[in-house]
């Protein structure tokens, strides 16, 4: 999954994606390179963000569809509004990538409206932070893995309630939101046993934990380490990798099945 960010103000330090033509050819590239799900975003949450307006997230996000239509691949769309998402549909949108993890009720409708939409479960805090804190180590409440699989559970048992399909959900632990340096690799170590009931996607790209692991500043520097918590996602059973270096994650993953083949 190639990550298009339509932002002025992207964690990852990209920002030209926000010009229709730039974004465009960041979407071919990526395809050429291997991408087989494009994920566009109008609104950035990174930590301390400020929500945008409806109006501010559709000026941005719907030229960059319309640019984007005619390309032959998967269009993921990262939102938090269902109507947003609605209005991406004629654009070939077919999967919801909601970091809100599918807490606005209009979801729902918009799901049963559209059968054949997937979309993805992640885990964040409920609030409109969408950061704070879940777990503070040594605090003898439940590990991080519990209380992330148990709102999962919660969540996906409340859907399949209101008819929504658990075989169209994607889960994402959501690393980064609500959990730290600790948190975030202690989900990581035990991603295989979470891969075995749902497909999962994975979305640790130039995130702030690997620059606290490796002492780099600058979320651009964090291409290596990012690479080795690809492949180990991979090596777990992780269904989708959300990259912004779709050409490195190629790479890194056929080299790894190179060593791994016994041909």
């Amino acid at each position: 999954m190639g990550v298009i960010n339509v932002t002025p103000d992207s964690f990852s330090g990209t920002s030209k994606d926000t010009d229709p033509e730039q974004a465009y050819r960041k979407a071919v590239q990526f395809l050429n390179e291997g991408a087989d799900i494009l994920d566009i975003g109008a609104e950035s949450t990174r930590p301390g963000f400020t929500p945008v307006s409806p109006d501010e997230e559709r000026r941005r996000l719907l030229p960059v569809l319309d640019r984007l239509a005619d390309l032959s691949t998967v269009l993921s769309i990262d939102t938090r509004s269902p109507d947003i998402f609605r209005e991406a549909v004629p654009y070939g949108a077919s999967l919801v990538n909601d970091v809100g993890m599918l807490r606005h009720p209009g979801f729902v409708p918009l799901l049963k409206d559209h059968p054949s939409l997937m979309a993805v479960l992640m885990h964040s805090p409920e609030g409109p932070s969408l950061h704070t804190p879940i777990h503070k180590e040594g605090s003898g409440e439940q590990s991080v893995e519990e209380i992330v699989r148990s709102a999962f559970q919660t969540h996906i048992q409340d859907l399949v309630r209101q008819g929504i399909d658990k075989n169209r959900l994607i889960l994402d632990p959501g690393l980064g939101f609500g959990k730290d340096t600790a948190t975030n690799l202690d989900l990581l170590r035990s991603i295989k046993r979470w891969s075995e009931d749902f497909p999962v996607l994975i979305g640790a790209s130039r995130k702030r934990f690997i620059g606290e692991i490796s002492g780099s500043t600058s979320s651009l520097d964090r291409e290596a380490g990012t690479l080795t918590i690809q492949n180990w996602c991979h090596l777990c059973g992780v269904a989708i990798i959300r990259t912004h270096e779709v050409s490195q994650a190629r790479q890194a993953r056929a080299v790894l099945h190179a060593l791994l083949s016994e041909n």
